[in-house]
């Protein structure tokens, strides 16, 4: 690989990298840019996946620093986000490049009606029972599933968090940092063993996803929840352009 395509790549990572840290579906970018370098779908996913690491790191260390991490929320997420990761990773082991494509445009699908929530929808924390709790923590390790080897559907984690658990934006989505880095780790550990992570591209989309991760936690909580909300709307547009032109 040419010292350009390893330009290309960190800026990629690092653009990927400030969307995830500020509203989730930092994928859709760095997804389709590795599946342009031809690489395989299942490789292409756990090599993003490596790289999101960097992300995590980077963004957390805002977000941690800046005490927006719900703790009590926090550890919940992660044990529901940890048992996910290993069906996950299992599924991407085992299904065929055709059927995960097909896959990966109708979750991609399922991320348009987030448009269309109340408007205070991750304005303000909201009182919620624990009834609504119980079903978000069961729909977020659901899609926590498909999560742990996808990279684009942040959008539908933060958005249940938000939703179920009463989070504002932020919060949300430093608290679902948590336990998706949790998740992440040990997705990696079972694509690294089965050899299907690329390093050469992962190390580099890794650095660059650390270095947007940390300038997009640095933005979202200078910009606050209102100016993350247009952010989060952007990214489920993308969302749906993308599967009506694939």
């Amino acid at each position: 690989m040419s010292l350009l395509h390893y330009c290309e790549v960190f800026l990629v990572g690092a653009l990927s990298g400030f969307v995830g840290a500020v509203a989730g579906g930092g994928g859709l970018i760095s997804v389709p840019f590795l599946i342009f370098l031809r690489l395989p779908p299942q490789i292409t996913l756990a090599t993003n996946k490596f790289g999101g690491l960097g992300m995590s790191a980077g963004a957390l260390f805002k977000f941690i620093r800046e005490k927006k991490v719900v703790w009590k929320y926090a550890t919940g997420l992660a044990l529901a986000g940890t048992l996910a990761s290993f069906i996950g990773a299992k599924i991407l082991l085992s299904t065929k490049d055709s059927p995960l494509n097909t896959l990966i445009g109708v979750l991609l699908l399922l991320s348009v009606p987030m448009m269309f929530m109340k408007r205070n929808f991750g304005m303000h924390a909201q009182i919620t029972t624990r009834h609504k709790k119980t079903v978000g923590y069961l729909l977020y390790f659901c899609i926590s599933i498909i999560a742990s080897f996808f990279g684009g559907i942040g959008t539908l984690l933060i958005a249940t968090v938000v939703f179920f658990l009463g989070l504002p934006m932020i919060e949300a989505n430093a608290t679902d940092l948590v336990a998706y880095t949790v998740m992440s780790i040990s997705s990696v550990l079972i694509y690294a063993f089965n050899h299907i992570i690329n390093f050469n591209f992962g190390i580099i989309l890794m650095l660059g996803m650390m270095l947007g991760g940390y300038f997009g936690a640095h933005t979202a909580i200078k910009k606050g929840n209102a100016w993350v909300k247009i952010i989060f709307a952007v990214i489920i547009i993308a969302s749906a352009v993308k599967i009506l032109i694939s």
